[in-house]
């Protein structure tokens, strides 16, 4: 359940702040040189739908990758897909989300890290700023 309160209330926040200058995806099924991956969102530049035709398996590559860290999942399985798929393709920044310990990790490819406990989260490469609190809400 707070995989999934997650996911929404991200999806939210981002869209509702950035639906102009972003595209906001959540499970988009990404295809890369070096393997498939589905992050649970994605954030593209802002792009225009075709309604008629849809993209079962999508190729371009977002501009950051947000990954919430499951109950069930490693979280060295979570890095190694990160390190080995996200970065080598092209992606800025990626959002690591622990929601047992209610950190957001910006992980940049270079391996630094901009680890948030509290106060505004901002992204480097996006300039994305959302309010750690209202993430972690109810």
């Amino acid at each position: 359940m707070n995989h999934s309160k997650l996911q929404s209330q991200l999806a939210f926040l981002l869209l509702t702040a950035y639906r102009k200058q972003y595209s906001v995806l959540t499970e988009l099924d990404l295809e890369f040189a070096f393997g498939k991956t589905r992050p649970d969102l994605c954030i593209f530049p802002k792009r225009t739908l075709d309604w008629l035709t849809d993209e079962i398996v999508v190729q371009d590559v977002p501009l950051t990758t947000l990954e919430i860290l499951s109950p069930e999942q490693s979280m060295n399985s979570l890095l190694e897909r990160i390190y080995k798929k996200h970065f080598p393709a092209g992606v800025k920044t990626v959002w690591l989300i622990i929601p047992a310990l209610q950190i957001v990790s910006i992980l940049l490819p270079n391996r630094t890290q901009l680890n948030f406990t509290e106060g505004t989260i901002t992204d480097p490469e996006t300039g994305i700023q959302l309010q750690l609190a209202e993430i972690f809400e109810g």
